[in-house]
């Protein structure tokens, strides 16, 4: 199973609060690193690799990086509301 398929919350319900996310993060590319991440969220590296570590945030490792769709970063914000 695809990492990006895994996000099918956002997949199958739309809704407001996932639209104004998406709109949030519309300068960002779909697929995004931790350093990116970071950003997104205003946290720091630690806290950004903790998340990714733990599964929290669902990605997939490439190499030594990390590759974290955008939808799935949406996801775990829709999560912690």
């Amino acid at each position: 199973m695809s990492e990006i398929s895994s996000c099918t919350l956002i997949q199958d319900n739309p809704n407001r609060r996932v639209e104004a996310y998406l709109s949030t993060f519309k300068t960002y590319p779909d697929v995004v690193s931790v350093q990116t991440l970071q950003e997104m969220l205003g946290i720091c590296r630690k806290n950004a690799y903790q998340l990714v570590q733990q599964n929290k945030i669902r990605s997939t490792r490439v190499g030594r990086n990390y590759k974290i769709p955008k939808l799935c970063v949406v996801e775990y914000l829709l999560g912690q509301v």
